[in-house]
């Protein structure tokens, strides 16, 4: 049965409801929260329990291929040749154009026959333990080989007004006929739709690619159309094809809908109160990272590199970043989105990036800035080099902290190692590479009349 399933994860959201951790720079599935890995990595990992990786398909956006890319080769405990399968089954959408239509251009991609089962995972839950996992993905599978197109649910343990509910008949088929989808509904109607057992869409689905297609030109006819063309076709006219999501494209009309239980713990991590939902739903006081509380009541800490101490106040989350700090009342979770509107609106640049800024070579930090200096920590990943350049108004002081670097200086190369250090003057031509199998780290002094990123020239040769 193994052979014959796919997994589809999709990475390309914007979701920023957990800012100031995630920006639309560097998006939810792609920060760490805990677990020492991201959200997205810790998808894949789930996956390979029950996927070979070759059919493990990344569905992704332009400008999120490199996050994707070096997060692979990141994963711990992988082995190269994996690492390998995964990254040759990353997918681009040309454009954003929702849920429905990217899920077709990763079947599309896939030389399959038309009976194979394909799963679409989201890239930014947790889902634990595995075993209950790997159980209910067999379940789900055995049901769309019967001809049902396949939803995971999760039973409600609190009022969540942005989730999307299901209404279930009586159990058939090894599953729970779906009666009813009803989106985000409001408060007094989730009250009722808890006393009929409703249960929450994880937004994970199974089917088998002929019934994927049979349902999307039945209910999507327009979408179809393109949708059904090869994979080349589909891609070079994918800005043509209909905007929808899959749970409007397709589950919200068929009547071919049957839910699973998902009996494992489960998050969706859409907003801080989902955080600590999953990991302390009955503590007092929590924190991910260092934090004190003294007479404060039932509040939440999330911190990276600061000691956070909350005193005399209650019903408090505080999340703590290298760049921003979010205080709010437990209930407002949900407005972050309406926070992030308004930032936006006044050009605050927090939303769009932190001062980690990440590249295809690895990333920067910005550690320190006043007039006319900079202070930075640059990280270049195995195999990777920061393209040949120049500055016409700074010079720049190397520091290696970590690891080996080969450094070209005009048309010198020189080995520097950790503890040793190297000058770059003004307009001199220089190109750092990595040659060993460890992340570098480099601390980087900037000194010029102007330390701005665009102070920069580069050249594709020497």
């Amino acid at each position: 049965m193994k052979k014959s399933m796919y997994a589809i994860v999709l990475a390309g959201g914007k979701g920023t409801r957990l800012w100031p951790l995630s920006r639309e720079n560097y998006p939810k599935q792609f920060i760490e929260l805990i677990y020492g890995e991201s959200l997205f990595q810790l998808t894949i990992k789930r996956l390979r329990r029950c996927f070979d990786p070759e059919k493990i398909i990344t569905v992704t956006s332009l400008e999120y291929k490199f996050h994707i890319i070096n997060q692979i080769e990141s994963l711990q405990n992988i082995s190269g040749q994996t690492k390998q399968k995964l990254k040759k089954n990353v997918i681009l959408e040309p454009c954003p154009r929702s849920t429905a239509p990217a899920v077709a251009l990763a079947i599309q991609s896939q030389k399959c026959a038309s009976s194979d089962i394909f799963f679409v995972f989201p890239s930014d839950h947790i889902i634990t333990p595995l075993n209950r996992f790997a159980s209910c993905v067999d379940r789900a599978a055995k049901l769309s080989r019967k001809g049902y197109i396949t939803i995971f649910g999760v039973k409600p343990v609190s009022p969540k007004e942005g989730f999307g509910y299901v209404l279930t008949g009586s159990p058939a088929a090894g599953g729970y006929p779906v009666k009813q989808f009803i989106e985000k509904p409001s408060s007094k109607k989730i009250r009722s739709l808890m006393r009929r057992k409703a249960y929450w869409n994880a937004g994970i689905f199974c089917f088998t690619k002929e019934l994927f297609f049979e349902e999307l030109a039945r209910y999507a006819p327009a979408m179809y159309k393109t949708c059904a063309l090869p994979f080349g076709e589909l891609r070079d006219r994918f800005s043509n094809v209909p905007e929808d999501s899959i749970d409007y494209a397709i589950m919200q009309k068929t009547r071919r809908a049957c839910l699973v239980p998902l009996t494992a713990q489960w998050s969706d991590m859409g907003s801080w109160e989902s955080v600590l939902d999953f990991f302390a739903p009955h503590k007092n006081n929590f924190s991910i990272g260092t934090a004190e509380f003294l007479e404060a009541r039932d509040c939440f800490v999330f911190t990276r590199d600061k000691l956070v101490s909350l005193l005399g106040v209650k019903d408090l989350i505080v999340v703590e970043s290298s760049d921003s700090i979010l205080v709010m009342k437990k209930g407002f979770s949900d407005k972050v989105k309406k926070l992030i509107q308004h930032l936006k609106a006044k050009k605050v640049p927090q939303v769009k990036d932190s001062l980690t800024v990440y590249r295809p070579w690895g990333y920067y930090t910005v550690l320190h800035e006043k007039e006319n200096y900079k202070v930075k920590e640059i990280g270049v990943y195995p195999g990777k080099f920061i393209s040949l350049q120049t500055h016409a108004y700074r010079s720049e002081h190397w520091n290696v902290v970590e690891g080996k670097a080969e450094v070209q200086l005009g048309r010198k190369k020189i080995v520097v190692k950790k503890n040793e250090s190297i000058y770059v003057a003004k307009g001199k031509k220089h190109k750092v590479y990595n040659p060993t199998r460890r992340m570098i780290k480099i601390i980087e002094v900037q000194i010029g009349s102007y330390v701005g990123e665009d102070d920069i020239k580069r050249y594709t040769s020497y």
